[in-house]
Order: C-alpha cells, then structure tokens, then sequence
C-alpha cells in the first residue's frame, strides 16, 4: 500500500451563483463554511434550480482519486451514514480503484453544497455528519502503507475523527512512515493557528497550502517565512492560474500551471497533491513530482467536479487486458 488517507466522507452538490448569492447566504468566498443540517437544507433549496451535478467528496478521498488514477495503490477511511449517499460513496471508491474502509454508523452521511462563481471559484457549504464519528484505529491497512495524508479540517474538529488522525499522526512518526498534510479552510487555519504549526512543526514531512491559508497560518509576511517553516520538509505553495512555488531544503522552485479553460477549480489542489505523492512514492525528484501534479491538476479544472472519469476509464481497461 502506499497511501492511507483518513478524511470525512460527503457527497458534493454543485451550482452556479453569485458574489451576490454568497453575501446574501453569510458565506465567505473560497472558504469552506461548516453548518448544521437544518441550515444546508435552506442553503439547497436556495441553489435548487441551478445544481449541476453531484459527486462522491471530500479532500483525502479526491487525493485517493488522482493517486489511484495515476496507478497508485491507496486506500480511504471514513465514516458514513446507514443511507443511500454512503452507499453512493463505498461504490465510487471501488470504482476509482482505492480500497475501502469505511465504518456504517448513526447519523446522515456529509454533504457539501459547492457554490461555483463566474470567476471559477469555489465556495463550500459543508455539513459532516456521519464523517466526524470515525474512531477506530486501523493497524492493517495502516501498517502496510509507506505515506499517511491528512487535511487540516480533519486534524480540527472536535470530533473522533480528528483524535484517530493525531493517533495515526504519532504512530506514523514512530514507524517512519511520511507524512503528508494539507491545509484547507483559511479561516479554519487561523482560529487553530497555534495547533496546527505544532503540528506541522513535528510531523509534516509535506505540506500542501494555498496563499490564503498561507497567511492565515503565518501572517502577511508568510514569503518569508514559508521555507523556514520546517527546511526538511517539501513544501508547496499553490497559486492557482500562477502555477505553483515548491521550497525545499532551503531551495525554491516555481512550477508552471497547465494551460486549461477552467470551468470549475474544485478539486484542483487535491489533485495536484495526488500527484505529488504519486510521484514522491515512485521515487521522483520533488520538482518532478510537483510537475506531474500540475498535470493533474490542469486536467480536473475542465470540467465540474474533483473526479478523473477519463484516466479512470484508462485504467480499467488496462485491467481488462
């Protein structure tokens, strides 16, 4: 195995709409905005008319769909619901090829309302429901793969699932395995700052983050203090349409971004993170693992969504054969 990644499983719901739209809700723009059930449904029957579609989400799992895309072997922990959309997920996992390990418990699986701008960028509405409550430790699974991911919104939560990932955190720390973390939500990055650079600090041996979560994590004058962050670590700095900056062992690269008509950009940093770790568990160089996630990434920003229909369909049929 070699990637075990724990997250919290939703299925996302995406739409059209406005700066307007998002002011008018209370959101803030390329955020993830957590609410309770009640207030999500308001939040869907305001979008009704405009949805697009639906597909299987959550960060750790869109890492899984490109790593598994790129034919590495992952698997996916979660916890769902007793209903149809953890029926829905457990089925998009076998056929995306990651393995699944997924716990049935009380409560209504996550859901995420995407809300997509003019401009492609992405705003979430996120209830998690069922995925909070995951809290069994996995020794199998764990225990075969060689890289641990992680993201942010799983590490915060005051929930079981954020105490089972400091777990598999500290026995990953101590069987050597590597480390990969990635940050999401800036306002989330700023109210648990100080936790999260502990965290970083000791564990990360990469790390992924955008710009705003690069200043909410260490204030405006985050260029600076980026790479001094933790030298050992591989760290890349996403920055959309510019492409993407990776510092490293006091060394700083910048990356290209893949020439694409954007029609939506969710997704886009899970996959270029897929693709780095794709790359770093086949042994390639960081800046040749950093440019194969631009790749990736430049083929989910064409259409909506975080899914790689078509390099999934490449896959099968190679397994056919």
């Amino acid at each position: 195995m070699d990637l075990f990644a724990l997250g919290t499983p939703v299925i996302d719901r995406f739409a059209k709409a406005s700066d307007a739209d998002l002011e008018r809700l209370g959101l803030k723009k390329g955020a993830t905005n957590h609410f309770g059930l009640p207030r999500l449904r308001r939040i869907e029957a305001f979008v009704k008319r405009r949805l697009l579609r639906e597909y299987p989400g959550d960060n750790a799992r869109n890492v899984c769909e490109g790593f598994a895309a790129l034919g590495g072997s992952c698997c996916f922990q979660g916890a769902v619901g007793k209903d149809r959309d953890g029926r829905r997920f457990e089925k998009n996992l076998a056929d995306c090829g990651i393995t699944p390990l997924l716990h049935k418990v009380s409560g209504r699986t996550g859901r995420i309302v995407v809300l997509i701008t003019e401009d492609s960028q992405r705003t979430f509405c996120a209830y998690l429901g069922a995925g909070k409550k995951c809290g069994f430790f996995d020794k199998r699974h764990f225990g075969a793969a060689r890289m641990l991911f992680l993201s942010s919104i799983t590490l915060c939560l005051p929930c079981p699932t954020a105490a089972l990932a400091k777990r598999y955190l500290s026995e990953a720390k101590r069987s050597g395995k590597r480390v990969a973390i990635s940050l999401e939500s800036y306002p989330l990055v700023a109210r648990r700052r100080r936790m999260l650079l502990e965290i970083l600090e000791r564990y990360a041996d990469v790390l992924f983050l955008n710009q705003q979560e690069a200043c909410a994590l260490l204030g405006r004058g985050f260029e600076k203090a980026l790479p001094q962050l933790k030298p050992s670590a591989i760290i890349c700095l996403k920055k959309g349409r510019l492409g993407s900056e990776l510092f490293y062992k006091g060394k700083k690269w910048k990356i290209r971004a893949i020439a694409a008509k954007a029609a939506d950009t969710t997704g886009a940093g899970d996959a270029y993170a897929a693709g780095v770790l794709c790359g770093l568990s086949r042994g390639y160089p960081p800046l040749r693992s950093a440019r194969l996630g631009s790749m990736l990434a430049g083929m989910v920003v064409q259409r909506v969504g975080a899914g790689l229909p078509s390099l999934h369909a490449e896959r099968r049929a190679k397994i056919k054969k």
